[in-house]
C-alpha cells in the first residue's frame, strides 16, 4: 500500500510540474496535454490497483501452479474438515456438476475426510497421500491454513492446484492456493443478527449464544453477529459458550446454560446442529414458547424443524452451490487451461418461519 501511494504522489508531482510549465511555454501546450494524460491515466490505474487491495481480494502471490488443459477424466481430491451434514451437501452440488459435464468421464471424485474437526496432521497425510499416488487438483477446507503451507507446496511444485472452500478469506494466508470457493462467513453471521435487530425490535431480549472450536470459522461468524448487534442496548448476550459444532454437545453445553440463565429469550448456534442439540434441551424442559431457537447454514434437520415451527430462523450458506462452483472452477483452470478469480463467493439469506416455504429443498440433494 505505502508503494502504491508513493507512485500516486509522484506521478501527482509530475503533473503539477507539466502545469507550470505550460504557461510560460505555449508552443508545447499539446505536447505537455499529452504528458498530463498520460499522467492522468496512470494515476487511474494505481487507484483502481490500490481499490483492488482495499477490497480485500487476495492478490495472486505468483506461486501457485499454472492453469493446464488436461483431458479427462481427471481426480480431483475432496478433503474437508471432517465429515458433516454441510459438506455432504458441499459434495451433492460437486456430484450435481460433475453429472451435468458428463459424470466419471469427465471427474472422478475422491472424498477422504479426517476423523475429526480438529485432525489437522491426518489432513496433511491425506494430502501427502493422493500427492504420491497421482491426483489432478485437491479440494480443501482446512482449520489452519497457514500450517497446510508445507503440503500445499509440495503440491504446486508438482503442478496440482489446490482449491479451499469453506473457507474465510481472513484466514487464507497460504501464498499456494489458487482459488477459495464459500461464502462471507462475517457476512452471515452479521446477516443472523441483522435479522435479530429487525425482529425484536426495542424490546429486551437476552441471548445465549453456542460457539463452535475456537478458529477461525467460529470468529468470523461470531463477529459478524456481535458487530451487527453492537448499538443496540436491549439485544444482550448473557452467555456464550463452546460446544464444538456438535449436536450432543449442543444439547448438554444448553442444559448448562439454562440451570445460569433460565430466563433467556433466544438461543443461537453458530452451527445448526449445535443449534439443534440445544433445542433438544429447550424442548426438554418445556421452553419452546419462551425461547426462540436461531442456526446457520440452513441443514436438512433445521429445516425441518423449521416447517414443525420448533426452530425459528437460520442463515442458508448455500452448500451446494459452493460445490457446483468449485467444480466450475477446477474444470476451467485445470482442463480449459483458463485463470479463475481468486475469491469465488455464493450468497446467503436469512430464513424464518415467515418465508422458509421459499425455499427449494433439491438444494440438498444430488438429483439425477
Amino acid at each position: 500500500m505505502k508503494k502504491l501511494l508513493v507512485v500516486v504522489l509522484v506521478l501527482v508531482m509530475a503533473t503539477s510540474l507539466i502545469a507550470c510549465t505550460t504557461s510560460n511555454q505555449p508552443t508545447e501546450v499539446v505536447a505537455e496535454a499529452a504528458e498530463t494524460n498520460e499522467a492522468e491515466e496512470a494515476t487511474e490505474e494505481v487507484e483502481a490497483e490500490v481499490a483492488e487491495e482495499d477490497s480485500g481480494i487476495p492478490e495472486r502471490t505468483g506461486l501457485e501452479p499454472e492453469p493446464t488443459k488436461k483431458e479427462g477424466p481427471i481426480k480431483v481430491g475432496f478433503c474437508p474438515t471432517a465429515m458433516n451434514t454441510h459438506y455432504q451437501i458441499v459434495i451433492n452440488g460437486c456430484l450435481q456438476k460433475i453429472e451435468e459435464l458428463g459424470g466419471e468421464d469427465v471427474i472422478e471424485l475422491i472424498i477422504q475426510a479426517p476423523t475429526s474437526q480438529s485432525a489437522q496432521a491426518e489432513q496433511v497425510n491425506i494430502i501427502e497421500g493422493w500427492l504420491q499416488t497421482g491426483i489432478d487438483a485437491i479440494v480443501i477446507c482446512t482449520a489452519n491454513d497457514g500450517a497446510m503451507e508445507p503440503v500445499f507446496k509440495q503440491a504446486a511444485e508438482k503442478g496440482v492446484p489446490v482449491f479451499e472452500f469453506n473457507q474465510p478469506i481472513s484466514s487464507s494466508i497460504n501464498p499456494y492456493y489458487v482459488a477459495n470457493v464459500g461464502y462471507d462467513q462475517y457476512s452471515a453471521g452479521y446477516a443472523i443478527g441483522e435479522w435479530m435487530v429487525n425482529s425484536f425490535g426495542n424490546d429486551p431480549t437476552k441471548i445465549a449464544v453456542l460457539e463452535g472450536l475456537p478458529g477461525v470459522h467460529n470468529t468470523e461468524r461470531y463477529g459478524g453477529f456481535k458487530d451487527a448487534i453492537a448499538g443496540h442496548d436491549n439485544l444482550n448476550i448473557v452467555a456464550s459458550q463452546p460446544a464444538d459444532w456438535v449436536r450432543e454437545k449442543g444439547q448438554s453445553v444448553t442444559e448448562n446454560i439454562l440451570t445460569s440463565n433460565p430466563d433467556i429469550d433466544v438461543l443461537w448456534g453458530i452451527y445448526d446442529e449445535m443449534a439443534l442439540g440445544g433445542l433438544a434441551a429447550v424442548k426438554s424442559r418445556g421452553l419452546l414458547d419462551q425461547i426462540k431457537v436461531v442456526g446457520y447454514d440452513n441443514t436438512p434437520d433445521a429445516y425441518e424443524a423449521m416447517v414443525r415451527g420448533e426452530m425459528y430462523a437460520t442463515v442458508d450458506t448455500a452448500p451446494k452451490a459452493m460445490g457446483e462452483k468449485i467444480i466450475e472452477a477446477v474444470v476451467k483452470y485445470v482442463m480449459e487451461g483458463e485463470m479463475v478469480p481468486k475469491l469465488i463467493n455464493c450468497d446467503v439469506k436469512v430464513f424464518d418461519q415467515t418465508n422458509i416455504d421459499e425455499f427449494d429443498t433439491d438444494e440438498y440433494e444430488f438429483v439425477k
